[in-house]
Parts: structure tokens; C-alpha cells; sequence
């Protein structure tokens, strides 16, 4: 359990960051002067970080201190499935033309990722690894599927799984692609998230294959997050949306990535808007306070 009430030599600001939220995150509060006094730092560095991991999600601000986020104060999955919905749709359909029948892949956990599991409902003879609930219910009714759930603590507002057991699920293995799900992205900052407990998953993930494909749509681009998963050049491939900044996109494709840029299709993205909420494959509930 993290500890502030013993004597601390000075800590590297990352190291003080993750000290804090894993605090408030056992503890579900703290002061700001008790902050200050445990790690022997200004009331304005206190400050700063404080707001630095509300800006991440990982804390709320609140007078004098800072309390931990409830499930429910998360974005949750029924408002990522609105956000984007069109774009995410038009992503998952792009990426299922990149696998081939009778592959074995790697599913992330994410809005985005489900996509692509709806579209690859007609596959035949894949062997799909998921960390999510909500991908391995997409394809288990698809006969010569073989879908495999990793272990892992289940989050309920992503109903994907996290953690060292999810992690120790996926090493070892060696499949043909990864598609992956990230906060953000960018060139200077790479691939970032703002929850440790995902990190590893997500590492071991992109080891596992022959090749790794991002799955983003435009929002995530030219931001970074709190911890960083592995540098952009981690993967092969990237399907995102209009939006993404030009000089982003040029300096991805100057790494040599493949920089893939769909448009949604005009004739379904009414119905795709519409249905996308409920279109979840089992009930969303606000998680209790």
C-alpha cells in the first residue's frame, strides 16, 4: 500500500506522480499540505501535479486536495461508443480487409477495436486473442472461430481485462498481427496512456506479433499521455480519420509507417450514429459510486 507518512528521499517527478495516484487511488483523498509535507516539495509543485493527473483522469481536484476518480467519473464505454462512432466504424471495416482467413490475431480492449471485431463476424478459421469481454462476445457465435479471453481484472468501464495476469496471458505468444487501441499518440511522445494497470497488456501485446497495427481515430493524434507504452516506430501500420494534422501525418510517414486514412461511408454513417449505443453487446450500467 503507498505510504506518505514516512521520510522520502526526493523523488524523479514521475516517480512523485505515480506515488500520489497510487495513494489517492487506496486511500480516495488526500490534502495538498499533507503532500507537500510527505514528499518535501512546494505547495506549487504539489500543485502542478495535482493538476497534471486530473488532466489524465486519474484524480479529481477538489478544495485543498484531491480525491480518487469513481468507475462512474471515468468516460465510460457507452459515451466512447457515441464519440466517433462513424469513424471507428469505417476503421474496424478497413482493418478486417488486413486479415486474411485463418490468421491468429490480437485484440486490444476499446470502442475502436470493437468495430473491428463486428467486422470480422465473417471470417472464417481465425484464432483471435482478446483482452475484452465485449470483442470475445462479437465473434464466440462464429463457429470456426476460436476465441481465447486473456486473464486479468476486468475494468468496468471498458470491460477489457488488465493487469499481470492479462499481461502473462499474452507473453509467449506469437500470432500474425496485434491491433491496438491507445489514448494517445504522437511522434515525439509515442504511444501513451494514462493508466499504469494497462501498460503491460498493451507491451506485451505489441511483442507478440509479426505485426502491429493502430487502430486511432484523429482525436488521439498530437497528445500524450501520462505513461508511455513504447515509441510510435513500435508499429507497422496506423488506421486513423480525417482530422489528423498534416505535419503529424507527414512525420509518421517519414518513419516509415504505413499512414492509412479512411472516410467514412456517407450511405451508413446516419445509422451507424443512431444505432452505435445500442449496438453494445451486453447492458451498460453506471457502476455504482
Amino acid at each position: 500500500m503507498a505510504r506518505l507518512d514516512s521520510p522520502r528521499e526526493q523523488l524523479l517527478p514521475a516517480d512523485r506522480l505515480q506515488v500520489i495516484a497510487d495513494f489517492i487511488r487506496e486511500r480516495g483523498s488526500v490534502r495538498s499540505r499533507d503532500l507537500v509535507r510527505a514528499l518535501g516539495v512546494t505547495d506549487e509543485t504539489i500543485r502542478r501535479d495535482l493538476a497534471r493527473l486530473a488532466e489524465q483522469g486519474l484524480v479529481r481536484r477538489a478544495h485543498g486536495g484531491a480525491l480518487a476518480v469513481r468507475p462512474s467519473d471515468e468516460t465510460d464505454t457507452a459515451f466512447r461508443l457515441r464519440e466517433h462512432a462513424v469513424e471507428k466504424a469505417a476503421i474496424g471495416r478497413r482493418a478486417a480487409e488486413l486479415v486474411a482467413d485463418g490468421s491468429s490475431i490480437i485484440l486490444d480492449s476499446g470502442t475502436t477495436t470493437l468495430g473491428l471485431a463486428r467486422a470480422l463476424r465473417g471470417k472464417e478459421n481465425l484464432t483471435v486473442v482478446t483482452t475484452a469481454v465485449t470483442n470475445a462476445l462479437e465473434l464466440v457465435g462464429n463457429p470456426t472461430m476460436s476465441v481465447i479471453m486473456t486473464g486479468g481484472m476486468i475494468r468496468p468501464t471498458t470491460f477489457g481485462a488488465s493487469g499481470q495476469l492479462a499481461a502473462a496471458t499474452l507473453r509467449g505468444l506469437h500470432v500474425d498481427q496485434t491491433f491496438l487501441a491507445i489514448h494517445s499518440v504522437s511522434v515525439a511522445g509515442g504511444l501513451t496512456y494514462p493508466l499504469f494497470e494497462e501498460v503491460d497488456a498493451k507491451r506485451a501485446m505489441i511483442e507478440a506479433a509479426a505485426e502491429v497495427i493502430l487502430l486511432a481515430d484523429h482525436s488521439k493524434f498530437g497528445r500524450q499521455a501520462l505513461v508511455r507504452v513504447a515509441p510510435i516506430t513500435a508499429v507497422q501500420r496506423i488506421i486513423t480519420t480525417p482530422g489528423i494534422d498534416p505535419a503529424e501525418a507527414a512525420a509518421i510517414r517519414d518513419l516509415g509507417i504505413d499512414l492509412i486514412i479512411v472516410e467514412p461511408d456517407d450511405h451508413v454513417a446516419d445509422l451507424e450514429r443512431s444505432a452505435a449505443a445500442g449496438q453494445f453487446p451486453i447492458p451498460i450500467q453506471p457502476t455504482p459510486a
